[in-house]
């Protein structure tokens, strides 16, 4: 065995004698944590803040759905050039084809024009050609009668659309009009094939099913009082407080979405859709954190200003860390004390 020689020995015991030393400095003074590593000494008051609360919940709308519609043309003869394209949209005034040349127009009125109108016509169909012409702007009057101004409005509405004019200035043919439900329409398949005769049952495409009714699938748990919408997709409609949509215009609305249509396409049974049910007119809240409530009982509770008597709230809700409150007499809270004085009463 090699020895050492006793001075490297008593090197080595020299250099271990102050490594222990210096570790047990180390260990004897620790270095201060750096600032962003120090826990922070919890603030005393917080300030309230404010914000809008529309009690929105997630929802699942059962929609009465019939039969697919079609769009219908009373023209005849070979399809020369279409527009249609299927999930695409359909908008009244749109030329969804021609048929020997001649275009057919998609209208949306509240009765199908049924027959050819001449100056002085009467009745609902003329009604609704009016209402449909002016939402392009037209100004007519709606009362139902076909006189000159309701005639120079639609030719100019034909001539837009490349309809050439007919032999009288007294009437009107139903034949460049093809009816369809509402203003924007989602088509859910074409019928009509380019170079081929139009079908004997005129039909060039086809919409989604009409939708009849439309009800929320359970109502939630404790909603917040008040008239309530139903926002589906990209359109917000009324809804009763049964949960029940009632308009005709608002059903028209939602069977317009493309999501309608792609629910009634993929649905075996009843076909539900999901949406978004909220305040129509969003309420006030103030919001502060949890700690700041004390002496709970249900829905209310206490909370301590920084100045003056403890405060009776209601406690309207909770979210990621904080309460939403009101105060039972409408006043207003600035400051309150995070960790309240629990022995101060406020009933």
């Amino acid at each position: 065995m090699t020895r050492l020689p006793s001075a490297t020995v008593v090197g080595l015991v020299a250099m271990v004698v102050a490594a222990g030393t210096a570790a047990a400095v180390v260990l004897a003074f620790p270095a201060e944590p750096p600032s962003s590593l120090r826990t922070a000494t919890p603030a005393a008051t917080v300030l309230v803040t404010e914000r809008e609360d529309a009690d929105e919940r997630q929802v699942q709308v059962a929609l009465d759905a019939g039969a697919p519609r079609a769009v219908v043309t009373s023209r005849t003869g070979t399809v020369t050039s279409s527009t249609c394209s299927t999930g695409a949209v359909l908008r009244s005034g749109d030329v969804l084809a021609t048929v020997d040349g001649e275009p057919v127009i998609a209208l949306a009125t509240d009765v199908p024009l049924w027959r050819d109108l001449e100056l002085d016509d009467r009745g609902d169909d003329v009604r609704g050609l009016q209402r449909a012409l002016n939402v392009g702007g037209a100004g007519l009057s709606e009362d139902g009668i076909l006189g000159r101004g309701t005639l120079r409005s639609a030719f100019r509405f034909l001539a837009e659309r490349g309809v050439r004019p007919g032999e009288r200035e007294d009437a009107l043919p139903r034949a460049p009009f093809s009816w369809v439900p509402a203003a924007e329409q989602t088509v859910r398949s074409c019928t009509a094939i380019v170079g081929a005769a139009v079908g004997a049952d005129g039909v060039l495409a086809e919409l989604p099913a009409e939708l009849r009714g439309a009800r929320l699938d359970s109502l939630p748990i404790d909603p917040v009082p008040g008239p309530r919408d139903l926002r589906i997709g990209g359109t917000t409609v009324e809804v009763d407080d049964g949960g029940v949509v009632r308009s005709a215009a608002s059903l028209a609305a939602i069977a317009a979405l493309p999501e309608y249509a792609a629910t009634v396409a993929s649905s075996d049974g009843v076909p539900v859709i999901s949406a978004t049910w909220s305040l129509r007119q969003p309420r006030t809240v103030q919001v502060l954190p949890p700690t700041a409530l004390y002496d709970l009982r249900g829905a209310t509770a206490c909370v301590q200003p920084t100045r003056g008597a403890p405060v009776h709230v209601e406690v309207l809700g909770s979210e990621l860390g904080q309460s939403f409150v009101r105060v039972r007499n409408g006043a207003s809270l600035d400051r309150v004390r995070a960790l309240p004085d629990r022995r101060r009463p406020c009933r």
